[in-house]
């Protein structure tokens, strides 16, 4: 067991390397970045953006040595090289206020180069580089700052994940609270009322686009007044409850999103639980148990449900990142204060750090969660551990 739990825990590592380089990637190579807009403003001297990319880690600051350094090159028709004295245009020395347009930005190789209006020159930092950046800050608990909230990435993530890991969890125990009962009994009687009852329930969870659901869910909650819009408390009347009155305020805040959530989740399970659970009920060693003379609910659920339960427990894993990710949308829709409205906006906006810290916490949980299933599989079932 514990050579199985040292042989996943040594492929993390590479694996969150890979999603971390590929995310990394996408957002570097897609067009334009955070400061795209801030050149449209006016108000904005190159050499603020300038500055504001170095500390972004999206540029670097290049010394005169590095510049003497560089190979002569040629742009808007004229060759340049740098030397301790200055600037060469076509052999003859000028002032960089001279060549400021055409010096702007150049290229030496494959390397781009920017010129403020008081000749700083800055190069751009390479995909990989950035990366090997990103990596050795990470490496040390640091995710950087995040573009948009000029503030580290990883006290924004932790002031909103735990909101979101509440939710999620909270829609995990009504999918399999739901789900397995609902799918033993349609498993025992298949073809009657109740069997029926609960596809029809199994139809409307999967069919219904989750967005659409937590719409409904707003309008439902609006005319009926029975349940709250928006936020996790009282934010009014909070501070002045008791504890009592504070959990039963979270939990009513709570009701509404977690059944959106969860409604798709236990859908599929109870679909899976009954499928499996009719494949068990027809298995020799269930009706070797009922031959002994066992009861029934020791034959059920000692038996059947045990042997049936194992495929669930294998998708146990991927439900964690599934429900974190899925209530992603279902945030913004019912204004719940977590990760969906940070790492959107900042998708939108192509605040990096934030997009990666956010891809990273999820692929953890996807990885942790699996490692969970795999344990719980091999603690009800004696032939993973025997493998």
């Amino acid at each position: 067991m514990w050579t199985f739990i040292i042989r996943r825990l040594l492929t993390v590592p590479l694996l969150l390397i890979g999603v971390a380089l590929i995310t990394f990637l996408l957002q570097r190579w897609a067009p334009g970045d955070f400061f795209t807009q801030m050149e449209m403003d006016p108000s904005k001297t190159t050499a603020d953006l300038l500055r504001m990319k170095a500390d972004a880690g999206l540029m670097k600051r290049v010394s005169t040595d590095t510049l003497v350094e560089l190979s002569s090159f040629r742009t808007a028709g004229s060759s340049f090289s740098f030397t301790e004295q200055g600037i060469l245009r076509d052999g003859q020395p000028v002032a960089s206020t001279d060549v400021r347009t055409e010096l702007r930005k150049f290229t030496v190789g494959l390397r781009l180069f920017e010129m403020d209006e008081q000749g700083a020159v800055y190069r751009e930092i390479s995909s990989l580089e950035g990366f090997g950046r990103w990596c050795l800050g990470a490496l040390r608990g640091n995710f950087g700052l995040s573009f948009q909230h000029r503030r580290p990435v990883f006290e924004l993530i932790m002031e909103r994940l735990w909101n979101t890991l509440k939710l999620s969890l909270a829609a995990l125990v009504i999918a399999w609270g739901l789900a397995v009962p609902l799918g033993v009994l349609a498993a025992v009687k298949p073809g009657s009322l109740p069997d029926h009852l609960c596809g029809l329930i199994a139809f409307f969870g999967l069919s219904i686009p989750s967005v659409f659901f937590a719409l409904l869910m707003v309008l439902f909650a609006s005319l009926t007044g029975w349940f709250p819009i928006g936020d996790m408390v009282d934010v009014v009347n909070y501070d002045s409850m008791s504890l009592w009155e504070k959990v039963k305020n979270q939990v009513h805040h709570l009701f509404l999103p977690a059944i959106v959530i969860g409604t798709g989740t236990m859908a599929g399970y109870m679909r899976q639980t009954r499928g499996n659970m009719v494949e068990a009920l027809t298995q020799d060693y269930v009706r070797t148990a009922r031959a002994k003379g066992l009861s029934p609910n020791k034959v059920l659920f000692k038996h059947a449900l045990r042997n049936a339960i194992n495929p669930l427990i294998t998708l146990f894993g991927y439900s964690l990142a599934y429900l974190l990710t899925g209530s992603f949308l279902v945030e913004v829709v019912m204004n719940w204060p977590g990760m969906a409205r940070l790492v959107v906006d900042a998708i939108f906006a192509k605040d990096e750090p934030i997009v990666m810290a956010a891809v990273m916490v999820g692929s953890l949980l996807l990885v942790l969660g699996n490692l969970v299933a795999d344990l719980l599989l091999a603690l009800t079932d004696p032939r993973v551990r025997l493998s």
